[in-house]
């Protein structure tokens, strides 16, 4: 039986329900507001990088918040097979914070401090008193300390208040003055840059790239600095640290084109010559023609870029400077010459493409050409070769009086640009920082630099090579690797890729052409076929008859400099061309190039073909040596 409703009962429990939904629609309103709010308040956190959050209460009077930089962990250099290049290892240094050491205790605790760390009390004093800026702020005193010092630094901290260890990361280069040219070496930072470069992250105590792969890659070997807030209170000291609101991203590591075994067998066979020849001063290079990559490259004289890493003193670095064979210069990219007779590549390849010239044309091989009533000599005088002689064959003979006679028939308004488009006067492009640019000597170039054109006698001599003329020898590597391959210029690389801190690939460089020399291919073949003339005329002396390689190649002596006492002028060696699969001059399949430059070697063969010699039986791993040490002895005042 169902129980009866009564209207008094329907009333009472209506009441009561009434007053039940008033009470949820109230709370439900009081908790969207209090969700509203924090949605608000979350939002505002947001929108301002989370630094409220961090806040505890109102700061303090004189109180703030301040941002100091992470340094990232540097990336390391690798050689294309994965050795390293440059690393990083744990050291120790320390620091003194002054308002955390009291001034009647300071001559203690630097008198105790100073023994620890073996150096003259004095020198810590004056570096605390020439510091600028808060009280707070800390003043590095030494760098490089060893373990053993930091440790009892540590545990004598009560007595050494307000001196602080950290440790840190050294640069270390395994391989030392084998790639000390290509790799660079790091520095400590000085306080103008620390300026300049602070939104950036720098710090007055980092280390920054100066020179090779260090300094042309530095924003990708540095990283992202990281973002650490803290409150420091109105005297500067750190009240609390609030965390890390960015962190540090490492840098990339940097893999060479070069293979550490490749650049070993360079780097031997350039000192090898430099000392039989007593010069102090050269390059060795090589490259892929076909991509651009590069495979040695020694600079000598060169330096340890460990003394820079380590904190270089001032003796040391002035010794550096000192030398007149600048040893910091990498030589292959920056520093600029004349190329020699290695630059009648330019003069006879442009005769051959303006039909001006024909491969079997005679020219007569005597002893000098009077031009404008002065004579030009051939390069070994009186007697001269005698007879006449093609193109190819001049070529072979390296033929001044050849090459002035057909210097003659191309005139300079032809020379200059054929010069330009074998890349000579204008940079590769290669990843290493400053890189010369030599000289193509022209009318307008001549007008502005020596205010008047060039005269008959000083066209001669540029298309030898000579006068005005300069090169890199990286850009004489970069003319015969374009003769090698069928006339593209690559780009030179010294960056296989780069790869994040995980290991991953981040970015492959890719080859890019620089420009095409724009000559038809049997012209750059039949300059292939005269330099191979040029490595087998027995005429010549350069004895490489029995080598188990196909070589194209040009010598070199550019005169340079004031007469000797006898007369005679100070000489640069050259030797630039490639290494073919076959002895067939049509094909452009070659992947080796090579220059060698002896800087005023004076001897009385080639030196740089000597060295090529010895860094050919290195790099192919040959059982015999054709190096003939004779041709080192210095003697020689003419030179090919």
């Amino acid at each position: 039986m169902n129980p009866q409703i009564t209207p008094s009962a329907y009333g009472s429990e209506g009441r009561s329900v009434r007053r039940r939904t008033w009470r949820f629609v109230a709370a439900g309103i009081a908790t969207m507001l209090i969700f509203g709010g924090l949605s608000v308040r979350l939002t505002a956190i947001q929108i301002d990088g989370g630094g409220g959050s961090r806040d505890i209460g109102a700061l303090p009077a004189g109180h703030r918040i301040v941002e100091r930089s992470i340094v990232p962990f540097r990336g390391v250099i690798l050689d294309r097979v994965g050795r390293l290049l440059a690393k990083n290892i744990a050291t120790y240094s320390v620091q003194i914070r002054p308002g955390d050491l009291p001034l009647p205790i300071r001559p203690q605790v630097v008198e105790t401090l100073a023994k620890i760390l073996r150096v003259d009390p004095v020198v810590i004093t004056m570096t605390l008193d020439r510091a600028t800026g808060s009280l707070w702020d800390p003043v590095r005193i030494a760098n490089k300390v060893d373990e053993v010092a930091a440790r009892l630094i540590a545990e004598e901290h009560v007595a050494l208040p307000g001196v602080e260890t950290l440790l840190e990361p050294q640069r270390v280069y395994p391989y030392s003055e084998l790639f000390a040219a290509v790799v660079g070496y790091v520095a400590r930072i000085d306080a103008q840059e620390a300026s300049a470069l602070s939104d950036l992250g720098y710090t007055s105590n980092d280390f920054i790239g100066r020179s090779g792969i260090e300094l042309a890659y530095e924003t990708e070997l540095r990283g992202t600095s990281g973002i650490r807030q803290i409150e420091i209170d109105a005297q500067g000291r750190t009240v609390r640290d609030l965390g890390v609101i960015a962190p540090a991203v490492p840098g990339k590591t940097v893999v060479l084109t070069i293979d550490a075994v490749a650049q070993r067998a360079a780097f031997r066979a350039l000192s090898w010559g430099l000392k039989a020849a007593g010069n102090k001063e050269g390059v060795l290079a090589s490259m892929n023609p076909q991509n651009g990559e590069i495979i040695a490259m020694a600079s000598l004289p060169t330096f340890n870029p460990n003394d820079f890493a380590k904190g270089i003193t001032n003796a040391q670095y002035a010794a550096y400077l000192r030398n007149q064979h600048a040893p910091l210069v990498n030589h292959a990219v920056a520093s600029i010459y004349p190329p020699g007779s290695t630059y009648k590549l330019v003069t006879y390849s442009c005769a051959l493409e303006s039909n001006l010239v024909q491969p079997d044309d005679q020219f007569a091989a005597t002893p000098y050409l009077e031009v404008d009533g002065e004579k030009f000599w051939e390069w070994n005088k009186p007697p001269g070769f005698g007879g006449m002689m093609t193109p190819a064959v001049g070529f072979s003979f390296s033929s001044n009086v050849v090459t002035f006679r057909i210097a003659r028939v191309i005139k300079l308004d032809r020379l200059a640009p054929c010069g330009r488009q074998w890349g000579f006067s204008q940079p590769t492009g290669i990843d290493l920082p400053s890189e010369g640019i030599g000289v193509v000597p022209d009318n307008d170039w001549a007008l502005s630099t020596i205010n008047r054109t060039l005269y008959n006698g000083e066209v001669l001599q540029s298309a030898q090579g000579q006068g005005y003329d300069l090169a890199t020898p990286l850009q004489l590597l970069n003319a015969y690797a374009a003769l090698a391959n069928g006339g593209t210029r690559w780009v030179p690389r010294i960056v296989l890729e780069l790869r994040s801190a995980d290991g991953l690939t981040v970015e492959a460089t890719k080859p890019t052409v620089l420009g095409e020399v724009g000559m038809r291919a049997t012209v750059l073949a039949e300059m292939r076929r005269a330099g191979h003339l040029v490595v087998v005329n027995p005429r010549m002396y350069f004895r490489f008859n029995g080598l188990p390689l196909n070589l194209s190649a040009k010598t070199g002596t550019a005169q340079f400099g004031t007469r000797d006492r006898h007369g005679h002028l100070p000489y640069h060696n050259w030797f630039s061309g490639f290494v073919a699969p076959t002895s067939d001059w049509s094909k452009t399949d070659a992947t080796f190039a090579f220059v060698a430059f002896m800087h005023s070697s004076n001897t009385v063969g080639n030196a740089g073909v000597e060295v090529t010699k010895k860094y050919l039986q290195l790099h192919f791993k040959l059982h015999r040596s054709w190096v003939v040490p004779s041709y080192l002895r210095i003697g020689n005042h003419y030179g090919q």
